[in-house]
């Protein structure tokens, strides 16, 4: 073997050994992890290791569960914060990977109760719920992870807009994730391989759009004509958004529109009361009383108005009921008179139903009321059941709901098959059960209507593609009625958000209708050099065998560099950090799609690589490493949030008014604390610290060092957020030389 040969080998196994994280142990308790699993587990600990705290935002149906597990093996007191409806799922599962875990509910953050014991770590099942700072839930949080790392799950993390993301990881970066670029926000995203081929997932088919022939025009010009609600006492008005929603109604059935009118009608006969009594309700007040699908009946509504408008006010009110009053009467009347779309809906479930005999259909919407009726109209077919958020019913009447669960997904639940007049084959459902339940024992899921966020599609569809499943999943999608999604725009609307999450997160499964050629170019996604899967798991493949031909001893405290002889100018670079960085012909890159690229052409021709290109090499990096930093840091700086400028405006104070005799001890706890803020930590620390600058004491050495005793207590070790003097372990570069 050459000298070249012999150090080409070394340089492309020191790329592998950056590059690839040590596999934690496949087996937790009675689980066996993929090996798509543990390298999540894997980099997820270095996540941890650096961050304190790791967002795993893996698809649905890939065990995001057992992955977190995992992680928390090494903490002696980890805590679980799940929906309440997944606690025993959870339960479940910590059982099967042999873990002790805590559990608590989102619902038990927002109504404000805290556990007095103190965890270790912490897991957050579907995080997405924690993307509104302005929430009790997310102050609780906030307070529960300052001394804990944090690992957020979440298959869609981002909701709606990238300030979602920044807020899930403002957790633990603290404010400065609010600052962070959002392009720079995936850095922090933890997702791996989506193939379908992986592992046994099942194949998701592209959806399948369902067109109704149904003539909505009289019923949306009733709904536009509808008069302006009475205003609140303290201005706004909700006219456009109360319209939108009876539009949303009408585009998901008859049913949902006629609940969505009966609650305008009682909350407009709730303000009329309180007008007769000579007062009126303000904002808040009428959010207060509205529900989602109706509100509290209100008895005495007077009394739970404070405001006391002017009587010219007061005469305005009673004309602006009056007309609504006599619009939503109109309203009414049309629906009476018109045909019911909802007999087609049906008919278009049953055709659905047919084309899949056989197979296991799961059934979504938004509203209560539409699956109500769907299942009103259904319930004498047979295996039809139905499940809302108050109750669970088959043909024969009122059922558990855990019943139910187990008599349409048996293997799911962990449960024997029923017999076949006792099992449930088609199930209507509201998006209650969108997260965290296992359906693999349907196939195909049909959506009753579009909802106003993409990533609830995702959800819906991830019930079904879970390991253990059908081979295929099937999507279809109820058209709205022609005109209402016209007016709604809901597939546009639907399409930037996915195209927003794309950008950040990754590609994900298809959840909407391939556009049509003319639509197309609209919708196409300007994320930079996207990975595919197909890439992402041939790199990593490679980057394994390189590992298993390496010589038997590597030098890992010097830089490896090597040549190999290409007819193209490129370079492949480990960093000590785990990164991968490569140019192809200029163009520096450190996505997974480049490093393939590069790395096909390593296995060529070994050469030496002389001193002049690698000094060149270097000082390229050196280039893309600090516009690299730039673009993710574009305009960050600490000083700027607002928990940071508190403590930065206490000690400037302190500094300044001192007494004499205090200074000496004074003035290094203030230098270490300015030492201290240079760096990034959890939300909750920095409120602490923030909370600590704004209270009163006699002894200003009190305060500081009670400061830097919490920060001394944060769960990592502090770090700088520049990491572009990561040192390089190995260079190989590929050309003509």
């Amino acid at each position: 073997m050459s000298y070249a040969d012999d150090r080409l080998k070394a340089a492309l196994a020191a790329i592998a050994n950056a590059g690839l994280d040590a596999l934690p142990p496949a087996q937790l308790g009675e689980v066996e992890l993929r090996d798509d699993q543990r390298r999540i587990v894997a980099r997820a600990r270095r996540a941890l290791d650096r961050d304190g705290g790791c967002l795993i935002a893996e698809a649905v149906g890939r065990g995001k569960t057992y992955v977190a597990l995992a992680l928390a093996r090494r903490w002696q007191h980890p805590l679980a914060v799940v929906p309440a409806s997944l606690r025993s799922t959870w339960l479940s599962a910590c059982t099967r990977a042999g873990v002790i875990c805590a559990i608590i509910s989102h619902e038990s953050l927002s109504r404000g109760s805290l556990p007095s014991t103190v965890f270790d770590g912490i897991i957050v099942d579907e995080s997405h719920h924690f993307r509104t700072p302005t929430t009790r839930r997310y102050d609780a949080l906030t307070n529960l992870a300052a001394r804990a790392p944090l690992v957020l799950l979440s298959a869609t993390p981002l909701q709606n807009r990238t300030r979602d993301l920044a807020a899930q990881l403002a957790l633990y970066l603290g404010e400065m994730a609010f600052a962070i670029d959002p392009a720079a926000l995936s850095r922090f995203v933890i997702r791996g391989d989506d193939s379908d081929a992986v592992e046994g997932m099942p194949i998701v088919s592209a959806p399948e759009w369902v067109k109704l022939d149904a003539d909505d025009g009289e019923v949306l010009r009733a709904i536009l004509a509808l008069a302006a609600p009475a205003k609140p006492l303290d201005g706004g008005d909700a006219g456009a958004l109360r319209t939108i929603s009876l539009v949303r109604a009408w585009a998901s059935s008859r049913a949902a529109l006629e609940a969505t009118l009966r609650t305008r009608r009682r909350l407009a006969a709730a303000v009329e009361q309180g007008v007769e009594a000579g007062r009126a309700p303000t904002r808040r007040e009428i959010r207060a009383w509205h529900a989602a699908e109706g509100v509290v009946q209100l008895g005495f509504a007077s009394l739970l108005m404070d405001g006391t408008p002017s009587a010219a006010a007061l005469t305005d009110l009673r004309l602006a009921i009056e007309r609504e009053r006599d619009t939503l009467g109109d309203l009414a009347r049309v629906l009476r008179e018109t045909a019911d779309p909802d007999v087609a809906r049906v008919d278009a479930l049953r055709s659905i139903r047919a084309k899949h005999a056989g197979a296991r259909i799961i059934a979504f919407s938004e509203f209560a009321s539409t699956v109500t009726s769907f299942y009103s109209a259904m319930r004498a077919d047979a295996g039809v059941g139905m499940l809302t958020a108050r109750e669970a019913r088959i043909a024969t009447g009122r059922i558990a709901r855990d019943e139910l669960l187990t008599r349409f997904a048996p293997v799911a639940q962990f449960s024997r098959p029923r017999a076949a007049h006792e099992s449930v084959t088609l199930l209507l459902a509201t998006d209650l059960l969108s997260e965290g339940v296992n359906l693999q024992d349907a196939s195909v899921v049909v959506h009753l209507d579009l909802p106003w966020n993409p990533a609830r599609l995702a959800q819906r569809v991830g019930r079904l593609r879970r390991p253990g499943g059908a081979r295929e999943v099937r999507a279809y999608l109820l058209a709205s009625p022609a005109r209402a999604a016209m007016l709604l725009d809901a597939d546009a609307r639907l399409r930037r958000k996915l195209a927003t999450a794309e950008r950040v997160i990754g590609r994900g499964i298809g959840v909407l209708p391939a556009l049509t050629r003319d639509s197309a170019s609209l919708f196409v996604s300007t994320r930079p050099d996207h990975t595919s899967a197909t890439d992402e798991g041939t790199l990593i493949a490679l980057l394994e065998r390189w590992r298993s031909d390496s010589p038997l001893h590597i030098d890992e405290t010097t830089c490896i560099v090597a040549g190999v002889a290409s007819h193209a100018n490129a370079w492949l670079v480990a960093l000590e950090d785990g990164r991968i960085i490569s140019s192809v012909e200029g163009c520096v890159s450190d996505s997974s799609s480049s490093a393939l690229r590069v790395a096909l052409q390593l296995e060529g021709q070994p050469r030496i690589a002389d001193e002049e290109e690698t000094r060149g090499l270097l000082a390229q990096l050196e280039r893309w490493l600090a516009a690299e930093e730039l673009a993710t840091t574009c305009g960050l700086d600490l000083s700027t949030g607002p928990y940071r400028r508190t403590v930065l405006h206490w000690l400037e104070t302190l500094t300044r008014n001192l007494p004499r005799h205090e200074r000496a001890t004074a003035l290094p706890l203030i230098g270490r604390l300015h030492s201290v803020l240079q760096t990034s930590f959890q939300l909750g620390t920095e409120r602490q610290l923030a909370a600590i600058a704004a209270r009163r004491r006699d002894s200003a050495a009190e305060s500081l060092q009670e400061a830097l005793e919490v920060v001394e207590h944060s769960t990592r070790e502090r770090r700088a957020i520049t990491q572009v003097g990561a040192r390089v372990v190995a260079i190989v570069i590929a050309g003509s030389r």
